[in-house]
């Protein structure tokens, strides 16, 4: 599958399918919760799928960004959604969205780097929820201890603040232990889930990845590979900030329509590094 419609007839029956990535994602927790009391209120059968316990599910559905709503069984849709959203959703109503294009800044900040851990990674509620609550990122934090215990890792990469506040970073897994049907799953391979946050101001990525990239040799990576969409945000957006950082573009993963995403595999040589 290369893409997927993004306006059809009116649905004869209307159905809920989330999948998500455990909570490698801080929203994943309350977009659950949401699109569980919307189901419940709507009268709308909801199926739940756990894709890091379902490998398949990704695969059948092509899945490569830690949420997906799926919605009459033919609406994508990735990322923070909102009630009236998926209401129109479900109703074949108004289906389009505008493209979140940012053009990357390649001014490069440096600001302080911190070990992604259970603890530190509650700074994060800023940047992805526009919070300070750290509740918000309770499930996040539970993840990444489950996931550091079982792989043997002190951290999952860096986070960056600058201006007393969490404004970016960089997060890896090996990815074997990625649910994603990504080309190469090999030990030595390691994968980009988050890289964040895009801003057409400030470059505040470049720096925490080049310090997660260092680390990534010490533990037997040879190579990291990263799934970002071509021209929008979603997901790990744009993709020339990687091409200019020596990436090579494998090619087209999926076309996600709604999001305007053209999706593409990108991989960098850990030893040809030109950050």
């Amino acid at each position: 599958m290369s893409g997927f419609r993004s306006r059809g007839g009116p649905s004869s029956t209307r159905s809920l399918q989330f999948f998500h990535f455990g909570h490698q994602c801080p929203h994943n927790a309350h977009l659950l919760a949401r699109i569980q009391s919307f189901a419940k209120q709507e009268g709308i059968p909801l199926r739940v799928v756990d894709v890091s316990r379902d490998e398949d599910a990704c695969e059948r559905f092509r899945i490569f960004s830690p949420n997906m709503l799926l919605v009459n069984e033919k609406y994508r849709l990735h990322g923070p959604f909102s009630w009236e959203r998926v209401k129109t959703m479900v109703d074949d109503e108004d289906i389009e969205s505008e493209a979140y294009g940012i053009n990357q800044s390649e001014d490069v900040v440096r600001g302080s780097l911190v070990p992604l851990t259970s603890q530190s990674v509650l700074s994060t509620c800023w940047p992805c929820m526009g919070s300070e609550d750290e509740r918000l990122c309770k499930g996040k934090s539970e993840w990444v201890v489950t996931v550091t215990r079982s792989l043997g890792l002190e951290h999952l990469g860096y986070l960056h603040f600058y201006g007393g506040r969490c404004v970016g970073g960089a997060e890896f897994l090996p990815s074997e232990s990625v649910p994603y049907p990504i080309p190469d799953k090999r030990k030595d391979n390691a994968f980009l889930t988050c890289s964040f946050v895009s801003d057409e101001k400030k470059d505040y990525k470049t720096y925490p990845m080049t310090r997660m990239i260092d680390d990534l040799g010490g533990l037997g990576f040879n190579t990291l590979s990263v799934a970002a969409s071509r021209d929008v945000v979603f997901p790990n957006g744009p993709l020339e900030w990687f091409l200019k950082k020596g990436f090579a573009d494998g090619g087209v993963l999926i076309t996600e329509v709604l999001h305007k995403a053209e999706i593409h595999y990108l991989q960098l040589r850990l030893n040809k590094t030109k950050l």
